[in-house]
């Protein structure tokens, strides 16, 4: 059936890929941005006021937008990192409030670090304890902006997104640059499990959130395989016909230059993926080896 749906942060890199795959499988998508040269059909928003024009007819939103935690953390980036995804996740609910009240689904990102950004044994599933630190405490936020929206019976599914591994930019890129460069060392020891996904897993994980109707709840968007840091950079190494024989870089070396935003690189922990596979979803690149193959290529 197709649904009109309301998307944020549509221009960015799971944004643009998921607003096309919603169009092929015959959704109208409306773009909610702050940017004006974009090529899909879009809508304004800012921090107090969104085009209410957006809502008319409105069956759903998917919730994306927020500022990146790639970038050094001070006290007032935490603040945007913050704001860009709670303080949204308000406004929408108070025009949804307003103007679209028989809402049928709302889905957001959230993150991988609400279970803290901790390395352990634990292997985290969705009903764990979430952590304490400042990510924690953002995506914990972040999802109770979401689920608000069950006081107007609406379906809420939050995604509790990992590291995304795409070719068109992002993060792989960054990982890619210095093995490619024959410099690839690891960062810390090594040992920091590292929980991923691939961007198109991650988009049919939001297609399916949209057309299921039983998907409810928060759910884990990380593969199945579990990896740490080093496997992972000798993997790609190996995939790449690169060399990787430089020594790690110190973790207080990183804690100096990168500050609190180091917990980023130098600490992970293993993700559940068994309740959105007991949901019957099955990844196309469930493996390194296999997304590698995909990605390099």
């Amino acid at each position: 059936m197709s649904m009109n749906i309301l998307l944020t942060g549509g221009s960015g890199l799971v944004g643009s890929k998921l607003s096309k795959r919603l169009i092929e499988n015959g959704h109208e998508v409306r773009i909610l941005t702050r940017e004006k040269n974009i090529e899909h059909p879009f809508y304004h928003w800012d921090k107090n006021k969104v085009d209410e024009k957006a809502f008319e007819n409105l069956d759903g939103i998917i919730h994306l937008a927020g500022a990146t935690i790639s970038k050094r953390w001070t006290k007032s980036y935490k603040k945007e990192i913050y704001e860009s995804r709670i303080n949204t996740a308000n406004l929408l609910y108070t025009y949804t409030e307003k103007l679209a009240p028989n809402l049928k689904f709302f889905i957001s990102a959230s993150g991988s670090s609400y279970y803290g950004q901790i390395t352990s044994d634990t292997i985290f599933k969705e009903e764990d304890s979430p952590g304490n630190d400042f990510l924690g405490k953002v995506c914990i936020d972040w999802e109770n902006a979401a689920y608000k929206f069950k006081a107007f019976k609406t379906r809420v599914v939050c995604l509790r997104t990992s590291l995304v591994l795409a070719k068109e930019g992002g993060a792989f890129d960054l990982l890619k640059k210095p093995i490619k460069m024959c410099v690839g060392a690891n960062l810390g020891d090594g040992k920091q499990w590292m929980p991923w996904i691939h961007v198109d897993d991650l988009v049919e994980m939001y297609v399916e959130a949209v057309e299921q109707e039983q998907m409810n709840g928060s759910f884990n968007a990380a593969v199945p395989e579990k990896i740490n840091h080093s496997t992972f950079n000798k993997t790609l190494a190996r995939k790449m016909d690169k060399p990787f024989f430089m020594p790690n870089i110190p973790s207080a070396l990183l804690r100096i230059v990168l500050g609190e935003m180091s917990d980023l690189i130098l600490k992970g922990s293993r993700l559940s993926s068994e309740k959105i596979e007991k949901r019957g979803f099955v990844f196309k690149y469930p493996t390194l080896e296999k997304a590698l193959d995909n990605l390099l290529k």
